[in-house]
């Protein structure tokens, strides 16, 4: 594991490091960051519609634990589902177009040992479809012993409703994420629980779910809905669909293994990345948040990645600069 004091980089350069890799985050998204825009717009104007109008509409016939338990188990369901499918087609293709945003140019799993994974691939299968039965469960149980959310049409939220109560469950879950996630890296759980999701060293969106079913309920499910729980009569379900729909598509983002420019999940400032995670993954250190790196620089426990990115985008930029003087 790397430590800050097996570094020679100051704290002004690590510093410096944490304001280079914001600078160079939105500088390398380019015109992706339009299309980034455009999509984080499309998502919360489009999204809000398709529910309003052929989802809710639907399913307004039906008692409201029916109509709660089918959004949530639906949008569990599809958005893994979906979300994968989706990076099996990136991760054949072998596109140059994609491998550009690759966050280190290793070998993917399947290429470097094609027989190792396919061990590795019915382990994964048999957890992910654990988990995601775990999921649907909690979804069931939840509608049974918890308030409902509103789901009517008649207080369907708007725009800005949606926008604060989504950016309220970031904070909240990242809050709750971070601290259960650093728990688990303790040396009494470690071995026991969340070794399982750092068996794959090189990330990838299969290994989002890919854990013990105990860290998947308190680490992955329970964190998600605090917010909706703080907040609850005053949250549709409609938002915390959307929310869902938000943190799968994001885990999936951030376990891809790419650093797509047109991401929507790294708009806001001080977010973390698909390279921050997969730097955890691949040394085993910090890096414990999943939006965004406050916990992880309140608490020092990104001072090791700090570091790396002094290094990384220092050397970049001597590069650079070498080859203007040229």
């Amino acid at each position: 594991m790397d430590s800050l004091n097996d570094s020679c980089v100051s704290s002004k350069d690590i510093n410096d490091g944490i304001l280079q890799r914001e600078e160079s985050r939105y500088q390398r998204k380019g015109y992706g960051l339009i299309f980034a825009v455009l999509f984080t717009l499309f998502g919360f104007t489009v999204f809000p519609q398709l529910i309003q109008f052929r989802i809710l509409s639907l399913l307004q016939n039906l008692q409201p634990q029916y109509i709660q338990m089918i959004m949530l188990i639906s949008t569990h369901l599809l958005g893994f589902s979906l979300g994968n499918l989706g990076m099996y087609f990136i991760y054949e293709a072998k596109s140059p177009f994609f491998e550009r945003y690759r966050t280190r140019q290793n070998q993917w799993p399947w290429d470097e040992n094609p027989d190792e994974w396919q061990k590795k691939c019915k382990e994964v299968w048999k957890y992910n479809s654990i988990n995601m039965t775990l999921g649907v469960l909690m979804c069931i149980l939840d509608t049974q012993i918890s308030p409902l959310l509103r789901n009517d049409i008649d207080t369907f939220p708007s725009l800005f409703e949606m926008t604060w109560q989504i950016l309220f469950s970031m904070l909240i879950e990242d809050t709750c994420f971070y601290w259960t996630h650093r728990t688990l890296h303790s040396p009494k759980l470690y071995p026991i629980i969340h070794k399982k999701h750092h068996e794959f060293y090189t990330s990838v969106s299969y290994a989002a779910i890919y854990t013990h079913p105990i860290e998947y309920i308190f680490g992955n499910v329970i964190p998600v809905f605090v917010g909706s729980k703080i907040l609850g009569s005053q949250m549709h379900i409609a938002t915390l669909q959307l929310w869902l729909l938000f943190r799968i598509g994001e885990t999936i983002d951030g376990h891809s293994g790419y650093e797509f420019s047109w991401s929507p999940y790294r708009l806001l400032p001080f977010s973390s990345s698909a390279e921050s995670h997969n730097y955890h993954h691949s040394h085993n250190v910090g890096n414990y948040g999943s939006f965004f790196i406050f916990w992880d620089t309140i608490m020092g426990s990104n001072e090791s990645y700090n570091s790396f990115i002094a290094k990384k985008y220092g050397k970049i930029n001597k590069i650079k600069d070498n080859n203007k003087k040229e």
